[in-house]
């Protein structure tokens, strides 16, 4: 009998939903829309199909063995279910990318659900050592290489505010005591505002790793002059 015991089954399941949790949690816990629940999915779902392109390639195999007049005529391929599950999975990959004027986000998130249906795969054709260095490489590539590299993510934020030369100096002296670089800076005027001299900043910041920019937007909020602070989605 070629067929895989229940109790196999079973492992490579709850393998396929530990290693989604595992970097489904990490994006998780960076805000992502395709979280915990979006690569436990990928992950145990590409584990069932290639189950399933298991169980059908081992059917075919002992079919032919008990009758051999129908060997020539069956035909089975191992990787022609999980080569459908990679360009499958691209699709709701390219559902994460967020593509505006300025910015393109969601990439590393859509990557990262890429791959780990490519874990899904390896614990479904039983490759255990195989799914746990590529778990661990993901998480490497996630958490560590960025630190390594000290890349600093941006951020944008746009600033609504009146009296321009005071509101102007209060931002330049913040954002130089918090440690906070001033990446990109675009002005422009709000002539709608029943406010005579209402401005509006959109400023590309680059922060340090202990200041957010929950916090920055909550110091900025409390300075009088400043009307509005509205933060926009990057990577």
């Amino acid at each position: 009998m070629f067929e895989l015991e229940y109790s196999e089954i079973f492992l490579r399941l709850i393998l396929a939903v530990a290693f989604g949790s595992v970097i489904g949690y990490e994006r998780e816990i960076k805000g992502h829309d395709a979280g915990l629940r979006t690569h436990i999915l990928v992950c145990a779902g590409a584990c069932i199909i290639t189950l399933v392109q298991l169980q059908v390639t081992y059917s075919t195999v002992e079919m032919g063995l008990s009758q051999p007049d129908l060997a020539q005529v069956l035909n089975t391929d191992m990787t022609r279910m999980p080569a459908q599950i990679i360009s499958g999975i691209g699709f709701l990959g390219a559902g994460t990318i967020i593509v505006t004027k300025k910015s393109v986000t969601g990439l590393t998130t859509a990557a990262s659900i890429w791959t780990i249906a490519g874990l899904g795969i390896a614990v479904g054709m039983g490759s255990y050592f195989l799914a746990l260095m590529g778990c661990l490489v993901i998480l490497l590539v996630l958490r560590v290489i960025k630190r390594l590299f000290r890349v600093q993510s941006s951020k944008r934020i746009e600033i609504y505010y009146v009296n321009r030369e005071e509101t102007k100096k209060f931002l330049t002296s913040y954002f130089a005591s918090m440690g906070i670089n001033v990446l990109g800076l675009d002005y422009s005027v709000d002539t709608n505002n029943v406010e005579k001299n209402s401005y509006i900043n959109l400023y590309t910041l680059s922060l340090p790793d202990t200041k957010s920019i929950a916090s920055v937007v909550e110091d900025l909020s409390e300075f009088e002059h400043i009307r509005r602070v509205h933060t926009l989605r990057e990577n």
